[in-house]
């Protein structure tokens, strides 16, 4: 019987983005998969919260992954709320799937040590890196070169429709813009 893989692509997606896009792409293009799992989390343990709700992230992730049936948004992180841990949700998938890829942006490098459960993660995954600027991928980690000099971070700050995906652009600078007024305020 033939091995399932399967590559794990989760973040806060606060909002999603093309260079979210442009990840999905290349780990399709660049890994030996059957499937591309894109989990929102409810709330990421390096963070105090969200400005979209975690169901709306979702269902923009959903509105925008179309493009190819190999992916599937999952809602696993959501449906359980509290802080989504990597390792919970990598022993999730790990049941139904023999190889995990686990995609991360270049940026969580310094902090990957600090991770709930660390060592076990490692053990269970093949660690793939989106790469961001100039940080250097330490030899181990299996590069995606997918530079895009964007983040969900700046976008919050100042929304830049250019960045976001036509089929949620409008409701994306629509709740955004109107975020930043409230704050503002």
């Amino acid at each position: 019987m033939k091995k399932k893989k399967a590559a794990i692509f989760g973040g806060s997606f606060d909002p999603p983005h093309f260079g979210h896009i442009e990840v999905m792409k290349k780990a399709l293009e660049t890994l030996d998969i059957d499937r591309l799992i894109v989990v929102p989390a409810y709330v990421s343990p390096f963070k105090k919260g969200h400005s979209a709700p975690p169901k709306l992230r979702l269902e923009w992730l959903r509105k925008i992954t179309g493009f190819d049936p190999r992916i599937e948004v999952s809602d696993y992180e959501i449906e359980k709320e509290g802080k989504s841990y990597t390792f919970d949700t990598v022993a999730h998938f790990k049941y139904f799937f023999d190889t995990i890829y686990l995609i991360i942006g270049a940026d969580n490098l310094k902090t990957l040590e600090k991770w709930h459960r660390f060592e076990d993660l490692e053990k269970m995954v093949r660690w793939v890196v989106a790469s961001r600027s100039d940080e250097p991928i330490p030899e181990g980690f299996i590069l995606l070169d997918t530079d895009m000099p964007i983040s969900s971070t700046q976008l919050r700050k100042n929304i830049d429709p250019e960045w976001i995906p036509e089929a949620i652009r409008e409701e994306v600078v629509r709740f955004y813009t109107k975020q930043q007024r409230q704050e503002s305020s």
